[in-house]
């Protein structure tokens, strides 16, 4: 159920009319009909990139790792699919030259038409791609720093114990 839709939807110039009032009435309805259907009430994630993670001062780390997660998160969307029309031979030939010159520009937009929709595609999985990693990283620094205070712990406790 989507609590985030704003009550003035609805809108009524009688005044007999309380529109927040059914409003509510109608999102009380969806949910008891979701709930006899067995809807679960999942949330679902945001589809932004998560951030890039710093690089922490407080456990030791390897400055590739983050060098290439910094160049992921700003390199994943970027794609050149500009046309680009460089001289060509065929152009010199009488007749056919013409044609090629008034063709060729057309067919270079039917192919980046493809490329794109395909490159979208592509773009979408990087950026899922770059925030699993950048949640990983993260996850990663979360535990290190874990290992670290169990690590410390243990030493204290070996010392207390005489060891």
């Amino acid at each position: 159920m989507n609590d985030a839709v704003p009550d003035d939807l609805l809108e009524s110039n009688n005044p007999e009319i309380d529109t927040a009032a059914l409003m509510a009435q109608i999102r009380e309805r969806m949910r008891q009909r979701r709930l006899a259907l067995g809807v679960d009430n999942r949330s679902f994630p945001s589809y932004d990139v998560t951030s890039c993670p710093a690089e922490p001062e407080d456990i030791p780390y390897d400055a590739n790792l983050y060098h290439h997660l910094r160049m992921a998160n700003e390199l994943y969307a970027e794609a050149d699919t500009e046309p680009a029309l460089p001289p060509s031979p065929l152009t010199r030939v009488p007749v056919f030259g013409r044609v090629w010159q008034r063709v060729r520009p057309s067919l270079h937009v039917l192919i980046l038409f493809y490329v794109n929709r395909a490159l979208a595609q592509q773009v979408t999985v990087n950026r899922h791609m770059v925030s699993v990693l950048n949640q990983l990283t993260d996850q990663a620094q979360a535990q290190q720093r874990a290992i670290l205070a169990l690590q410390a712990e243990l030493q204290a406790l070996r010392q207390a114990d005489g060891r």
